[in-house]
């Protein structure tokens, strides 16, 4: 199911950066799985998984070493997510992220 109303816009409060980074996301109750994250801003991320999610479900998401980020689904796709985190990301650790994970074309 697609879910339209809070799909990405070109009203970004954040630059989003391409990246190809491997990630987990944590569920309540369902665990943790490997997923891809396509892109990164300071406020959320893109993220390509093969789990279903609903919009507004939380989640938790970690990338490289850091903390897990909770976070909240914003719109649904196939194969494709969008979360914003709950508390912004710092712009550096945005970009030590994205540079350690450069998009493979």
């Amino acid at each position: 199911m697609r879910n339209t109303a809070d799909e990405p816009s070109e009203q970004r409060a954040h630059c989003r950066l391409s990246l190809s980074a491997q990630g987990r996301i944590s569920e309540p109750y369902q665990g943790q799985h490997s997923v891809e994250l396509l892109d990164i801003s300071a406020s959320g991320a893109r993220i390509a998984t093969f789990r279903q999610f609903q919009v507004g479900q939380a989640i938790y998401v970690t990338i490289d070493k850091l903390q897990a980020i909770k976070c909240d689904v914003r719109w649904v796709k196939p194969g494709e997510i969008g979360v914003s985190f709950d508390r912004p990301l710092h712009v550096s650790v945005v970009d030590h992220i994205a540079a350690a994970n450069r998009a493979r074309r």
